[in-house]
């Protein structure tokens, strides 16, 4: 390897290069500035470059080309020094810049979902689902460092705006549905600045673009439907869901009727989480203290933990336990509720249920799965049931900026419990109007007696 040509970088001397006879290129460095150097090709165009060894290469970056008029040869050294000093560092931001550029919103998302280890099924469910209908068509072939603030304003305000629903009429703006759009890919950020590094360890995301939508206030209100069963109602909605569960199919088909009206009952004088009902298996079923012990969760029973993955005492009035008893009447399987030929009852079949029931009331009023839950918490208020003992029948869990500090302090024993779930059962007869015994299928008397023992020894807090 020759020795490379030097020479004093002068408008005239440089002006007068010209690449040697048979050679391509050649590589002229300035006698004065550390690196700098031009590169002469033998159609006779001249540029700027600075040239510097970096882990045994070198490494070259273009600074300008050489015009005789217009060049500034002081300028050209100045940058060319800074270059020469910055160049290992130049190095590792553009190395950076195409990691940053090569994860696409995609591969940041599924990368999520595979390495996040405490995520439940159900979980991973929702942000698959949010993210098929909302972020992955238009988004998902994205870079991520190319989603800028203007994007993530771009997905809220489309996925809130209004479609066209299958019966022909416009939906209301869909703004829960764009605040969940929107939240999931602030998760899929803040999970890839941390997950993803360059060779030294340093992180190459630093920014989430969804802060924008904080610092904007856009983000829509997320009010809580205001709904529960009027006081004045209960007698006829608990006639109706017992009457339409008993009543003959007009085929010669078996439903999931019966069932599905005991899945109603239990939910409304329980409290659960209507997501929970198929959740319930009958091992997990404790008849000595008439509750449900609902396991933490693990890798074997994943799918039946519940929302915060925490061990769960639910315990039950008389009410309550006897629909889990006559519903295990008619399941043969592993759980309480359970559907037509499927291990467990769905979500549609107690949804059709409750449409029946709502058709026929008076008013002919809509019933959620969720009203039953937030009608058993009005009535436990009502009933003068503390709000610590609401949240332990409702497992509420003891985190969040909304919750009491001194809730973190407190413990229930069941037999506390029991007596609190009573009261909100007692409050449903006293507005309901309607018999205990015929509302229990009949089994009031068939109840064992309970373990007192386990009651008043075992404590639960949230």
């Amino acid at each position: 390897m020759g020795v490379a040509l030097k020479i004093n970088f002068t408008k005239d001397a440089l002006r007068d290069l010209a690449c040697p006879e048979g050679k391509s290129e050649i590589y002229v460095y300035d006698t004065h500035t550390k690196g700098l150097a031009v590169r002469v090709t033998k159609a006779g165009g001249k540029t700027f470059y600075v040239i510097r060894k970096v882990n045994g290469k070198d490494q070259r970056r273009k600074i300008d080309v050489f015009d005789y008029k217009s060049t500034k040869l002081p300028v050209i050294r100045e940058v060319a020094e800074k270059t020469y000093a910055n160049l290992d560092v130049i190095l590792v931001e553009e190395h950076k810049k195409c990691l940053r550029e090569s994860i696409t919103v995609n591969e940041a998302f599924e990368s999520m979902i595979a390495n996040k280890a405490k995520l439940a099924k159900s979980t991973i469910g929702d942000y698959t689902k949010t993210y098929d209908n909302y972020i992955r068509p238009m988004y998902g072939d994205l870079a991520l460092i190319a989603v800028t603030n203007d994007v993530v304003l771009e997905l809220h305000a489309k996925t809130t705006a209004p479609v066209i629903r299958a019966s022909g009429k416009m939906s209301p703006p869909r703004n829960r549905s764009a605040n969940k759009a929107v939240s999931l890919l602030g998760a899929v950020f803040s999970y890839a600045i941390v997950f993803y590094k360059d060779e030294a360890g340093a992180r190459i995301y630093t920014y989430n673009p969804v802060d924008i939508m904080t610092a904007l206030g856009n983000w829509h209100d997320n009010k809580r439907d205001k709904i529960r069963v009027n006081p004045n109602e209960l007698g006829a909605v608990i006639s109706n869901t017992i009457e339409i569960g008993d009543a003959q199919p007009q085929r010669e088909v078996p439903t999931s009727f019966k069932t599905a009206s005991a899945a109603v009952l239990f939910m409304l004088f329980s409290g659960v989480r209507p997501g929970e009902i198929e959740k319930i298996r009958k091992d997990y079923v404790c008849h000595k203290t008439r509750s449900i012990v609902f396991p933490p969760r693990d890798k074997a029973d994943e799918s039946d933990a519940l929302k915060n993955s925490e061990e769960f005492h639910l315990v039950l009035n008389d009410s309550a336990y006897c629909q889990l008893l006559y519903a295990m009447r008619q399941a043969s399987g592993d759980y309480v509720f359970a559907g037509v030929d499927q291990p467990k009852i769905s979500e549609s079949n107690v949804r059709d249920f409750l449409s029946k029931v709502s058709k026929s009331l008076i008013d002919r009023k809509h019933l959620p799965r969720k009203i039953l839950r937030a009608s058993f918490i009005s009535i436990a208020e009502r009933a003068e049931v503390g709000a610590f003992y609401i949240k332990v029948l409702c497992n509420h869990d003891g985190k969040g900026q909304s919750v009491d500090v001194t809730d973190g302090y407190k413990t229930a024993y069941l037999s506390e419990i029991r007596r609190a779930t009573s009261r909100v059962e007692d409050e449903i007869y006293s507005n309901a109007k309607v018999n205990k015994e015929y509302v229990c299928r009949g089994l009031l008397q068939t109840l064992r007696p309970l373990d007192t023992k386990i009651l008043d020894a075992k404590s639960v807090s949230l």
